[in-house]
């Protein structure tokens, strides 16, 4: 969900023979990043949120009664006779007393880190009530590899998916629940993002297993172009900016596509945004990136920001080209940039993360935030054209869009989209988050509540003890664990049963 978005690591380019100093763009399509927020500690797609969150709190973080553990995995949960392999989760025991609660966070499309166990809802919930804390670490990211060659041999990424994941959990539980420490304690899952549907799917699988979830900020519907994640953009800039701000964004848009269709244009084009002197303009693909690099921003602004931050980013652009290029690319530092789409793919081949999240959005979710609307203000520089492209550049010819629609369909009927059949599951959002268009808003059932955050952005609930969180999203936090607490039949400090 990291984001959830695709990060876009441009590569490092020569140019006078110095090595220039690599240029990160984010497209917030899911890596996530798109972030992912159920870690909530990182700053790069859908990884941004969960990357922010851990560089304000890194240093404090205690990590010293958090201990790494090994499990035994299948590659295959559905095949009696697949091969095995090791998964990494953390645990740590600080708060925990005989029967209670056991909290598992859930990995998603990054790294985990034993840092997510130190702050956030998952710390407070298990100092209350006496809880066990586990984090695990999803298959194909981090340590948890069933394989050695994942980014070069496409034929062991068949079993990375959701499904197989949700399987790693649940054999996890049933691996801790054997401990006689943990035969009594009830189960509750939390995830953010991406994670954030596992933890919802993790009730509907396996409801014998877990006892209550939190699902925060849970793109729960799959869908191939997601054009009302701009929409949503759109909307934040209209309401939190200034009056002129759409409008200076759709004019600078408008001027670099003009640009784009002469060689003096282009040339002007390369000057003011710094774009390496080999990047051919001409080639649609890399215009794609380009479009992409200048959107990222507001992405990110939308998702993992505020309505100040927004108002501030407006008042800085200006309708001339020269101070909005420099205002646009704010966190490059380097000589020039690449943003040449054959560079973009070998980067995503060469990063774990990357090329892991990618696949799961060509074979299961899609996600892929596109300017098919026109309610929104970045022009139709960014078709689904670009990542369906990218599917099959990066996996191959196979991976195109039909099959990109199959695994979206097969997403949607297994855990059925917008209305899961489930029950003792929180459903938060915030609600300046753009991916909240693919959530639960609305209660689904008495024992499925959705909480709408007002003001709030991805994942902001997982973490209200940082600074800068909001009384709305202190509040937001409470009443899911109030919810929780009620649902295992827990009070503060106490275990009732």
């Amino acid at each position: 969900l990291r984001v959830f978005t695709v990060s876009i690591y441009l590569h490092i380019s020569k140019t006078n023979g110095r090595k220039m100093t690599v240029f990160k763009a984010v497209i917030i399509f899911n890596y996530l990043q798109f972030v992912y927020c159920s870690s909530v500690y990182y700053e790069s797609g859908f990884k941004y949120l969960t990357e922010y969150v851990l560089s304000q709190i890194a240093s404090s973080a205690d990590i010293s009664t958090t201990n790494t553990r090994w499990i035994l995995q299948k590659v295959d949960h559905f095949d009696d006779k697949s091969k095995t392999w090791k998964m990494r989760y953390f645990e740590n025991l600080k708060f925990f007393k005989h029967k209670g609660p056991v909290y598992i966070y859930l990995g998603g499309e990054s790294e985990a880190s034993p840092g997510y166990l130190s702050a956030g809802i998952i710390k407070s919930l298990a100092q209350e009530t006496n809880g066990a804390m586990f984090l695990t670490e999803h298959r194909y990211y981090g340590k948890s590899l069933p394989f050695d060659d994942i980014t070069t041999n496409v034929k062991h990424m068949k079993w990375l998916s959701s499904r197989q994941a949700l399987a790693d959990i649940a054999h996890l539980i049933k691996s801790i629940k054997t401990n006689p420490t943990f035969k009594l304690s009830k189960v509750v899952v939390i995830g953010g993002s991406y994670a954030g549907n596992l933890a919802a799917w993790m009730r509907l699988m396996y409801s014998d297993l877990v006892d209550a979830a939190i699902a925060s900020s849970g793109p729960v519907i799959a869908k191939k172009d997601f054009f009302e994640y701009l929409e949503k953009v759109n909307e934040n800039y209209e309401l939190y900016g200034t009056e002129e701000c759409l409008d200076k964004i759709k004019k600078v848009f408008a001027k670099c596509e003009e640009m784009l269709q002469s060689p003096e244009g282009i040339e002007e084009l390369k000057n003011k945004f710094n774009i390496c002197p080999e990047c051919d303009m001409n080639v649609v693909e890399n215009q794609w990136v380009f479009f992409s690099t200048l959107m990222s921003q507001f992405m990110s602004n939308s998702q993992y920001g505020n309505p100040q931050r927004i108002k501030e980013h407006c008042s800085k652009l200006d309708n001339s080209m020269r101070n909005t290029s420099n205002t646009m690319l704010w966190n490059s530092k380097s000589k020039c940039m690449n943003i040449e789409f054959d560079s973009m793919i070998k980067a995503i081949q060469r990063d774990l993360g990357a090329y892991s999240w990618t696949y799961q959005t060509c074979t299961e979710f899609g996600y892929y935030q596109t300017t098919t609307s026109d309610s929104q203000p970045f022009g139709k520089t960014v078709p689904l054209d670009f990542f369906i492209k990218m599917c099959r550049n990066v996996f191959g010819p196979y991976f195109d869009e039909d099959r990109v629609d199959k695994g979206v369909d097969t997403t949607n009927k297994m855990y059925g989209g917008l209305s899961p059949n489930v029950t003792r599951v929180v459903f938060v959002n915030g609600d300046m988050d753009p991916w909240s268009r693919l959530g639960i808003l609305e209660d689904l059932s008495y024992e499925a509540p959705a909480t709408v955050i007002h003001r709030a952005s991805h994942c902001t609930d997982l973490l209200p003890d940082v600074p800068g969180a909001t009384e709305e999203i202190k509040e937001a936090a409470e009443h899911a664990k109030y919810l929780i607490k009620h649902w295992i039949g827990v009070d503060d400090n106490s275990v009732v049963f």
